[in-house]
């Protein structure tokens, strides 16, 4: 409970569950307890009286009943002395069952279990005794601490109107202090059907655990425990009479007719939130007019099924009948053990018992002023019509008076918005408004997308187009990096044979050079030869021409021998053939030397021509070992070049190979734009038709359509 609270917290708000439906502030008789101006409902304590029906309204479990029963469980496992007291609403929660939960409580180690049923006999004594004696204009029955509570807060000049004796439970307990000292000292443990009862005990001082039935039914079930495994247990004390139906609508009259016949037609019956609220406030309007006639008793219940249906039983689903039929049924058992023949004399009887228990004083009731809590402020006209603006309310037309806000009137929830407990959006008129200009808005906006819409159709198809474009340019670029890739992988596998080549050609350079060097040597001793043969020949040359000279010289002799042997005659005769062959071998050798001369002539000529040949083919060999060796230089620098290139092919295939791998990825994505470019197109298209739908959709009306077309969002 908050600090700055005055008012115990009965209440609980689960945030997470709460969808601001505002069941709760319909159903709630106060309606300023509850503020609707944030995210999440919140509760004022100090305005809210505990009736617990939006617990019973909310759908969603976001509101909850808050009692003792974890504590009580605490304690009794503690070892903490205790007796308990049980509304007489337990027939009608666990039916057949009431006396074996008697049984339950004792297994836990309470002491001993009363009946509120008797506390409720005392009760209308009190009732009826302070009639008698006090002659009031009007009594207000107070058995509900949530009708205590909004008197307390919202009407406190009908305080004096309230009964001054305690509700049934304090009844009991006090009877229980005054005339059962043994239990002294023991803690009191209230089995309630109510979730009010809580502020009850706190104002007065008494009842330490409010320990409802609806928590506890849910405690037995969690930790499965059936009851029929218990003894059943009576009650202690005096027993109860009619009281046993207290807790049903009526149950009051039923005691009281007992006592005072006739009161029934002065008093009025009044029970449920949407009934007696209204019906108190109508009587402090009244209050002051000497005409009105009010009832002598108001028999007043906050639940509209009695406390057998309150919001601490669980069983505001059930059927009126259902929920009484085991009140009935107790009922009927007591007047079974009454004789009809001594009716009378058994009242007479059960009244002694009840003055026995009873003691002026004992159970008078006071009660306090909480009204300063009450700090609504009520708009003036001015105040309000600032207000209706802000709802965007002008006329008495835009005054819709519907219950979506939860106040069911435009004046309240205006005040709720004045006092800052509620904003404008929770105002289903002011939401219809902001509808209709949006309606507008939208239709403007809509009309100004399809326009944009249509132009942007335009940009994405001429955007289309240059994909398509781009798409084929990178198709031939593709297939150019293919075939770039294929041949330049052909020439960097070619310069890599080359270079293979060239490093195995380079030693055959070394043995070129080596070998010009050497046919350089090797000419020169050729050129230096056909020197000395050329000498060698000249020599010759002498030689044959001396012989040449002694061949006409040999000639000549022969002449002159043939002319002395023809001088001889016969005796010459064998001299002269001597002389003749002599004659013919001398001219054969000066033929043959001269046949010899010219040949050497030739051979001389030859020789010199082969020398000057020889001489420029060493100037040449000379150049061309030269070249050689220029070119092996250059070869080695190619040969160097080649082995470097060969060695950076590697680095330009992988190049080719990723520049093929991105151009393949480049393709890729481009499909995929292309898919995406047709993708949003077609989106673009649907979205404008759509526009055109909504537009026309929202300028007719017409709901099938709008339907249809928020189907398919």
């Amino acid at each position: 409970m908050d600090g700055t609270n005055k008012l115990t917290q009965v209440i609980g708000i689960i945030e997470e569950k709460c969808i601001n439906c505002y069941a709760c502030i319909a159903a709630c008789p106060v309606k300023f307890c509850m503020d609707g101006s944030g995210e999440k409902l919140r509760i004022n304590h100090d305005l809210c009286i505990g009736c617990g029906h939006c617990t019973v309204v909310c759908k969603h479990s976001a509101r909850v009943p808050i009692d003792d029963t974890e504590r009580f469980f605490a304690d009794i496992n503690g070892g903490t002395k205790m007796i308990a007291v049980v509304a007489p609403a337990i027939a009608s929660v666990f039916p057949g069952e009431y006396l074996k939960l008697n049984g339950y409580l004792k297994s836990l180690g309470i002491t001993a279990v009363f009946d509120v049923s008797f506390g409720a006999e005392l009760t209308v004594v009190s009732y009826l005794n302070y009639i008698k004696e006090k002659n009031p204009k009007l009594v207000i029955a107070q058995p509900c601490p949530a009708i205590v509570s909004f008197l307390e807060i919202y009407h406190p000049e009908l305080l004096p109107y309230l009964a001054p004796a305690d509700s049934p439970m304090l009844h009991t307990i006090k009877m229980i202090r005054e005339y059962y000292p043994e239990y002294n000292g023991y803690k009191v443990a209230v089995i309630s059907p109510c979730i009010a009862k809580k502020r009850e005990f706190l104002e007065t001082g008494l009842g330490d655990y409010n320990v409802t039935m609806l928590i506890l039914k849910e405690y037995l079930k969690k930790k499965n425990i059936n009851l029929a495994g218990f003894p059943a247990a009576e009650y202690i004390g005096a027993p109860a009479e009619r009281a046993v139906t207290f807790s049903s609508p009526g149950g009051l009259l039923d005691t009281a007719e007992r006592f005072l016949p006739g009161i029934r037609r002065r008093t009025r019956k009044i029970e449920g939130t949407h009934a007696i609220y209204p019906y108190l406030t109508g009587i402090s309007n009244q209050l002051n007019k000497p005409d009105i006639e009010f009832p002598l008793l108001i028999d007043c219940l906050n639940c509209e099924l009695g406390c057998n249906g309150g919001p601490g039983t669980g069983n505001n689903h059930k059927d009126l009948d259902e929920l009484e039929s085991p009140v009935r049924k107790r009922s009927a058992m007591l007047e079974k053990q009454i004789n009809p023949g001594q009716r009378e004399r058994e009242f007479k009887k059960y009244h002694k018992v009840l003055k026995r228990y009873w003691k002026d004083g004992l159970y008078s009731r006071k009660y306090e002023d909480h009204s300063a809590s009450h700090k609504i402020k009520f708009p003036d006209k001015a105040e309000l019509d600032g207000v209706y603006k802000k709802l965007l309310k002008y006329s008495e037309a835009d005054l819709f008076h519907c219950t979506s806000c939860g106040y069911g009137d435009c004046y309240l929830m205006a005040t709720a918005i004045f006092n800052n407990l509620n904003k404008p959006d929770n105002c289903l008129h002011y939401t219809l408004a902001l509808l209709e200009r949006e309606k507008k808005t939208t239709v403007f906006i809509n009309r100004q997308l399809s326009s944009h819409i249509n132009r942007a159709l335009e940009v994405i198809e001429q955007i289309h187009n240059l994909v398509e474009h781009l798409d084929a340019m990178i198709n031939v670029q593709m297939e150019a990096v293919v075939e770039s890739s294929a041949i330049t992988g052909e020439m960097v596998g070619s310069l890599k044979n080359t270079s293979d080549l060239s490093r195995q050609k380079r030693e055959s350079i070394k043995e070129l050079i080596e070998h010009a060097a050497n046919g350089q040597e090797a000419m020169k001793v050729t050129v230096s030869a056909v020197q000395t043969i050329s000498q060698s020949v000249e020599g010759i040359g002498s030689a044959i021409r001396i012989i040449s000279v002694i061949a006409a010289n040999t000639n000549l002799l022969s002449m002159n021998a043939a002319i002395e042997a023809a001088h001889a005659g016969a005796a010459g005769r064998g001299f002269a053939v001597v002389a003749d062959e002599i004659r013919r071998l001398s001219e054969s050798t000066r033929e043959n030397s001269h046949n010899i001369a010219q040949t050497l002539s030739d051979i001389i000529s030859h020789i010199t021509t082969t020398s000057r040949r020889s001489d420029e083919t060493g100037g040449l060999i000379n150049t061309m070992a030269s070249e050689i060796s220029n070119f092996a230089h250059v070869m080695t620098e190619l040969i160097d070049t080649l082995t470097e290139l060969s060695s950076q092919s590697t680095g330009i295939t992988k190049s080719l190979g990723s520049l093929k791998e991105n151009s393949d990825s480049v393709k890729t994505d481009y499909t995929k734009m292309m898919q995406l470019t047709d993708k949003l197109r077609y989106d673009i298209n649907f979205l404008a038709a759509m526009s055109a739908d909504i537009v026309k959709a929202i300028e007719n009306n017409d709901q099938e359509l709008m339907q249809k077309l928020t189907s398919n969002i």
